[in-house]
């Protein structure tokens, strides 16, 4: 899946972005990646599942979080509102 480029994808990745900046917490790859999975345990539609895996598929492939910020313009963007909120 070229996440960079699904809409479903940026979707996952942005609730799950959301339920971590209204719970007050650090929006980071590793904190979204595991939010993905609280998001997972609690979700029954089989495609929806499918979309959160592959989400966190693609966020694991992120070695470094500069890496991925060089990539990804829009984690940047989440990270930097994260940052006004402190």
């Amino acid at each position: 899946m070229l996440i960079q480029n699904d809409e479903k994808g940026h979707v996952i990745i942005g609730e799950a972005a959301l339920s971590l900046a209204l719970g007050e917490k650090e929006i980071s790859i590793a904190s979204l990646f595991t939010q993905l999975g609280f998001m997972a345990k609690s979700e029954s539609n089989a495609d929806r599942l499918t979309q959160i895996s592959e989400a966190r598929n693609w966020l694991s492939s992120f070695k470094s979080p500069s890496l991925a910020q060089q990539q990804v313009p829009y984690l940047r963007t989440l990270a930097g509102l994260n940052e006004e909120l402190n």
